[in-house]
């Protein structure tokens, strides 16, 4: 507490003492909340203060509100927020734009990103002050003076006030000459008087109830900003580097886009991507950032003069695929598909191709259904000699809808993008993608993620229910039917149309167990249990259809659980949806439209009912709870699984078995601890299993459990 610091002195200046070390550090340790007013600001100060900026975060659970009035006369190169020198708010927000990429690009890259994770997590809250000359001159004292207050746990206060602005030369004893006068509350007097008086001004300056000062939030677009660079930071770890000085510069090899800096497999795969003449497959995790490979590949070919066109599966992925282009590419974007139907008037996208210049860049973001269609070959094949292909998911281009988008589009540098390029059970669309892209050239699976702390590590919960009476016996009958057309299939002879008949058979199979009637009431009772909406939780909900997302909502609501549904059918606005989400927390109910590309790092928790054995399913719904936010440390996956008391291996139910219990293990083997595993192992021998025999089956691919999932992308 900040009494345990014992007698601070009245006055502390930089010729006779160092401010950071001998004031800012000290308290800052045991304070859980630092208001501060300067003139401007500078995430270098951060150079000064990170030993105990990290006990104030991690042990703390540190807040910290940062006003910045108008720019003062002292320059400071390393100057990020500096309030509104700027003579409105587009020239605020292309002053700060442009200082933030010149930090992220120089030496104090580091204690940039630590400045937006700090935003992103919630940790820092900036605001921005115009002051008017006829503002009091007692107000007008806390921004000309820099008044600053450390509060602890206990609700002590050490108020100061000084010349000194937070940034690098303010605080460095190689700096400007600063003092501060400091006053802890505990001494009452004069100093309680100031601190109550400092408080009450801080708060009303903050809520904007001071005649004469305008207050704004930092513009929208910064902060959307400051949460793409702080995407893939861990902060505890950041701070722990920072302290260590293992980050005090960048690596030689540093590649970087919009700012942000490419992990390591990120650059590897750039590397094997120019290697291959640049053509390629990344096989990388959902959450592990292939967007921003493709994106710096993206600015490679615009530097050669290519255009980007990005090939999309949904209206979702084509509108934030746009939203990163124009704000980390600066390039301008013409949209096709996805109720955008501009481009068909007047050969928009062939203009766009031919117009592009490196001063002036263009790209093109088209929907897979838009691409297939005789107006868009008719626009792009005359220029595709001047185009770069990006295909995200690029398994989806393997379809019989879409394969014939290969066929003509001959452009010279290619890039797909998939966590799970194979399509299951299609070796034709499979090799028809691989033969277009150039194969996979670079892997990075879920667990190198996991192990390289990429994407954050999970807590898997297993539980499981029983078939109905109904439903076991839909189940013995279409197994009984299974066997018999799996022996047609396999008879000398067979016609092709008997594998398509099995395969419908077994898709109808699955779907018993992903429609368990029981799994409504148990999804209720988990969250019931497990969900915290004080703690600002985000659940996903992952449903096979929408009467199983309807009786989940209606199950929910019977407990007084809010919650809301995403599916490409919805009657409201699903981006809305996902926005709401993203700031208010909550659960969402979705089917699968979730699987592929969308990008919601903040999602703390999923429940998963829709039990898919399906790789890419469950790959892309494990990957998309765990991408990386700064407040999220560690991820919550349920499962409910369909498994009975007992079974042996001529049972009609053993594939249901080994299929819940292959991709089971598989979850529990990643994640934190080993009781999930033990859990799973208990189950098995409760079923009258020997424990030798599981390890037989955590590789199951076990059996054709694909939906018809090709052709539901939007138009």
């Amino acid at each position: 507490m900040l009494r345990d610091l014992g007698s601070l002195r009245t006055e502390y200046t930089s010729d006779a003492d160092d401010i950071a070390r001998d004031f800012y550090d000290p308290c800052l340790r045991e304070a859980s909340r630092y208001d501060r007013i300067t003139g401007f600001f500078s995430s270098t100060v951060f150079h000064l203060i990170h030993p105990a900026l990290s006990t104030f975060i991690t042990r703390n659970d540190g807040k910290m509100r940062l006003l910045c009035s108008p720019r003062l006369s002292d320059p400071d190169a390393d100057s990020l927020l500096y309030g509104y020198a700027a003579r409105d708010d587009a020239e605020l927000v292309t002053a700060l734009r442009s200082e933030l990429s010149q930090m992220l690009a120089s030496p104090h890259a580091a204690t940039a990103r630590l400045l937006a994770a700090l935003v992103a997590s919630g940790r820092l809250d900036v605001k921005l002050a115009r002051v008017a000359p006829s503002v009091s001159m007692s107000n007008k004292r806390m921004f000309h003076d820099k008044v600053g207050l450390f509060t602890d746990g206990a609700g002590d206060i050490v108020g100061f006030r000084g010349s000194l602005n937070e940034s690098y030369l303010g605080l460095s004893p190689d700096g400007n000459i600063e003092s501060v006068d400091v006053w802890p509350s505990w001494e009452g007097g004069r100093d309680a008087e100031r601190v109550r008086n400092a408080v009450a001004r801080f708060n009303r300056l903050w809520e904007g109830a001071v005649p004469g000062v305008t207050i704004a939030g930092l513009p929208d677009e910064i902060r959307r900003e400051l949460e793409r660079v702080a995407e893939n930071v861990d902060l505890e770890a950041l701070l722990r580097d920072l302290a260590s000085g293992r980050p005090a510069s960048a690596a030689p090899d540093t590649l970087a886009v919009g700012g942000i800096e490419l992990r390591k497999h990120q650059r590897c795969a750039v590397r094997e991507w120019e290697t291959h003449e640049h053509r390629g497959i990344l096989a990388h995790a959902t959450g592990a950032g292939k967007t921003i490979t493709g994106l710096y590949c993206a600015q490679v070919a615009l530097q050669s003069g290519l255009v980007p066109l990005i090939l999309v599966p949904s209206q979702l992925l084509l509108e934030q695929w746009a939203l990163q282009v124009r704000e980390l590419l600066g390039a301008r974007v013409v949209l096709a598909g996805g109720g955008h139907d501009r481009w068909n008037r007047g050969g928009a996208l062939r203009a766009a191709v031919e117009s592009s210049r490196p001063e002036r860049p263009y790209a093109l973001i088209v929907v897979l259904n838009s691409a297939t269609s005789p107006a868009f070959r008719a626009q792009i094949r005359p220029v595709v000699g001047k185009v770069f292909v990006v295909a995200d998911e690029v398994h989806r281009l393997g379809s019989t809808e879409f394969r014939t988008i290969l066929e003509w589009l001959d452009a010279p540098w290619r890039l797909g993008l998939s966590a799970t390029p194979e399509r299951a059970n299609d070796p034709d669309g499979t090799r028809a993608v691989f033969d277009y892209s150039g194969g996979i050239i670079h892997r990075y699976s879920l667990k190198d993620a996991l192990d390289d702390g990429v994407l954050a590590p999970y807590v898997y919960y297993p539980s499981w229910v029983g078939l109905t009476d109904d439903e076991q016996d839909r189940w013995d009958r279409l197994t009984s039917e299974i066997r018999r057309r799996y022996a047609i299939a396999q008879a000398p002879g067979a016609k092709p149309h008997t594998q398509d008949q099995l395969r419908y058979k077994l898709i109808e199979r699955a779907r018993i167990a992903k429609g368990a009637a029981r799994k409504i009431p148990k999804s209720a009772e988990l969250i019931a249990q497990h969900y915290r909406p004080e703690d600002g939780q985000k659940w996903l909900v992952y449903c096979d259809n929408q009467t199983q997302l309807a009786a989940v909502r209606q199950a929910l609501g019977t407990q007084g659980i809010r919650s809301w549904e995403y599916h490409r059918q919805m009657r409201g606005d699903p981006e809305a949806t996902l926005k709401l989400f993203d700031v208010s927390g909550g659960i969402v109910v979705a089917i699968k439209c979730l699987d592929e590309g969308v990008d919601i790092p903040a999602a703390t928790h999923a429940l998963i009912l829709a039990s898919s054995r399906n790789p890419r399913e469950f790959i892309q719904r494990r990957g998309r709870v765990l991408r990386r936010s700064p407040h999220k440390t560690v991820a919550t996956l349920l499962d409910v699984l369909v498994l009975p008391d007992s079974i042996d291996q001529d049972d009609p139910s053993w594939p249901l078995v080994v299929g819940e219990l292959a991709r089971a293990l598989q979850f529990a083997a990643w994640g934190i601890g080993q009781g999930a595993v033990s859990r799973l192992e208990d189950k098995w021998v409760s079923m009258g299993l020997p424990l030798a025999e599981i390890d037989g089956i955590r590789p199951a691919g076990v059996e054709v459990d694909v939906d018809d999932d090709e052709g539901d992308a939007d138009a």
